[in-house]
């Protein structure tokens, strides 16, 4: 239909795609004030952090530059205050008593982490629980007592487990304050007899009865005949009857031909009598027993290898397992020639390890990538057909092998020296000649040419390989994508929720705008009819007005009347409709829709 010359449905849909637009601006411009925000935050909360950061950093440095050190101990006093220097960071005692505050010095480094005053005990800066600091005294072992109290504190810290990272960033959200992720451990023995250390043990304490590690009760363990397994050790003992590692039982039979074989990061313990091999508390198949030890003292391979005749074992650090490399490739005996050169009865081998890395993207330059991790066993032949033509420095830099017209150099220096391969040609004479004439060589010279390509890396065939394979992570690219999704998700639920209100509405108008229609073609052809009926009276009627006599005159023409003005409430809500209509009309800016248009 349409109103002063124009259509009034194309303008209402005009009207309505206007209002549409302008919801998804509105929406569009939520969410971008949103992240403004967010990043607002974000950066505010990385200045603050900075800022809380340096302060921090410089009031360490003036602690540790101005600030008085008791002795050898890890304690300052600082403007009134007593500050602990541990765990890479300082940390403030509280409610100490600056003027009786001192170190517990008994000559032992491994006192300088406790100090005392008239009130209490301290661990770095920890109070110990129900210890009289008078009475103090330190039992060996690192164990300590009151005569009544018996404490374990250890001197080295370690991280506590029980906080979260959460935690952590809470706590520096709400307070601005860091929490302290490292402690040294300490453990109250529960005995009613007098403790003490037992010598050669740095962990081990006995009541006279029981014994104790790091003040946990080992069950069983025989105080007189306790032994420690090699030197340099804490952690692994026997007595007459069972093998302990820390407090627990281990299922060897106790015997005098235990050993420690260390590769890397793991120390293994090796039961040289019947062959058993453990990692800590992990204990390997005994239905392989016995086992042989490969790469022991190797600077070229990162853990060790287990042979038995049912095969060649490793342990593998990501399952937590023993697993199998493959079958026993070796013929009679295994003899070491160097920790990475080994021999049986008819070949010469070597071991190497190497990783297996994959790019991150085909574009990229780098492997960033860890698929594997990989000892492999390679094979350089019968050994009938290498001849061996010197030591250098007694073998502990390398050795000198012939094999036909062909010299090599096989290296014990190792990956820490930036030597990669273990067997290297000899490409020139006058090499050839320096190693075979002087009784030293420094590690240098060997790099040099290994640099210059005089020494050339000589690759054997791999026939056997232990490979631990990892799974590669995609922790930040999940994140992102869930980010991502979830930011866009919502938005675009935003929008269609928008959107489907807006139909309803749209639909509503419409309706609206047929019944008007309606309502006006009703009224349109009213009036014409009436008009016309208007015409035909006025043609009936002889002169423009006509005068009634009486009463009875009137009221019949008033009745002809009614039925005109009998619907005269409809008449006027109509033209109050079409009142408004033109007003929205009149003031409608229809430059502004063209532009949207457009």
């Amino acid at each position: 239909m349409k109103i002063n010359g124009e259509d009034l449905s194309n303008i209402e849909k005009n009207v309505n795609e206007i209002e549409y637009y302008k919801s998804l601006t509105k929406i569009f411009k939520k969410n971008l004030i949103i992240i403004i925000i967010v990043l607002i935050l974000l950066i505010l909360f990385g200045a603050i952090s900075l800022y809380k950061t340096n302060s921090e950093y410089n009031l360490n440095q003036k602690i540790l530059n101005n600030g008085q050190k008791y002795e050898k101990s890890i304690y300052i006093k600082y403007e009134g205050k007593i500050y602990c220097n541990s765990f890479g960071d300082i940390y403030q005692l509280k409610d100490v008593d600056i003027d009786s505050f001192k170190t517990f010095d008994t000559g032992d480094y491994r006192d300088n982490y406790i100090a005392i005053d008239k009130n209490n005990v301290y661990l770095g800066n920890t109070t110990i629980p129900d210890l009289n600091p008078n009475r103090f005294k330190s039992l060996g072992s690192n164990y300590y007592g009151d005569g009544v109290n018996y404490y374990f504190l250890s001197d080295n810290y370690i991280r506590n487990e029980d906080i979260s990272t959460w935690s952590i960033v809470k706590e520096f959200i709400i307070h601005f304050k860091k929490k302290q992720l490292y402690f040294y451990p300490f453990k109250k023995i529960e005995t009613t007899k007098a403790l003490k250390g037992i010598e050669d043990f740095r962990y081990l304490a006995s009541d006279g009865e029981k014994v104790y590690y790091k003040g946990e009760l080992i069950k069983d363990a025989d105080l007189y005949t306790l032994k420690a397994v090699g030197k340099y050790n804490d952690d692994y003992f026997y007595d007459k009857n069972n093998i302990y590692y820390k407090t627990k039982t281990l299922d060897f039979s106790s015997n005098e031909n235990l050993s420690l074989v260390r590769q890397g990061e793991r120390t293994y313990l090796y039961d040289g009598l019947n062959g058993n091999v453990s990692l800590e508390e992990y204990i390997f198949d005994k239905k392989y027993i016995p086992y042989q030890v490969l790469g022991i003292d190797s600077a070229h391979v990162k853990d060790l290898l287990f042979v038995s005749k049912d095969g060649i074992f490793f342990y593998n650090s990501e399952t937590k397992e023993q697993e199998r490399a493959g079958d026993n490739i070796f013929k009679g005996k295994i003899e070491n020639i160097l920790p990475s050169v080994i021999s049986d009865d008819k070949n010469i081998y070597y071991l190497h390890s190497y990783d297996i890395l994959r790019k991150r993207r085909p574009s990229s330059r780098h492997a960033h990538i860890l698929v594997s991790k990989n000892i492999g066993i390679f094979s350089l032949g019968e050994k009938k057909d290498w001849e061996k033509i010197k030591d250098i420095d007694s073998g502990t830099t390398g050795q000198v092998w012939k094999k036909g017209n062909k010299y090599y150099y096989f290296d014990d220096l190792g990956v820490s020296q930036a030597i990669d391969d273990v067997i290297y040609e000899i490409k020139d004479n006058r090499t050839l000649e320096k190693l075979l004439d002087i009784k030293y060589i420094s590690t240098d010279e060997i790099r040099e040419f290994v640099r210059d390509k005089k020494l050339i890396a000589f690759k054997g065939e791999e026939v056997s390989t232990a490979s631990i394979k990892y799974k590669e992570s995609h922790g930040a690219e999940i994140f992102l994508a869930v980010f991502l999704t979830t930011f866009f998700g919502i938005s675009i639920l935003i929008i269609s929720l928008k959107w489907k209100a807006q139909k309803k509405d749209r639909e509503k108008l419409e309706e609206e705008r047929k019944k008007i229609e309606k309502q006006m073609e009703f009224w349109d052809n009213y009036y014409n009819n009436n008009e016309e009926e208007e015409k035909k009276e006025d043609e009936k009627i002889p002169t423009s007005y006509k005068s009634y006599d009486d009463e009875e005159e009137i009221k019949k023409e008033i009745d002809k009347i009614k039925p005109i003005v009998k619907n005269s409430d409809d008449i006027e809500g109509l033209k109050k409709r079409e009142k408004k209509i033109n007003s929205v009309i009149k003031n409608f800016n229809f430059d502004e829709l063209d532009e949207e248009e457009k």
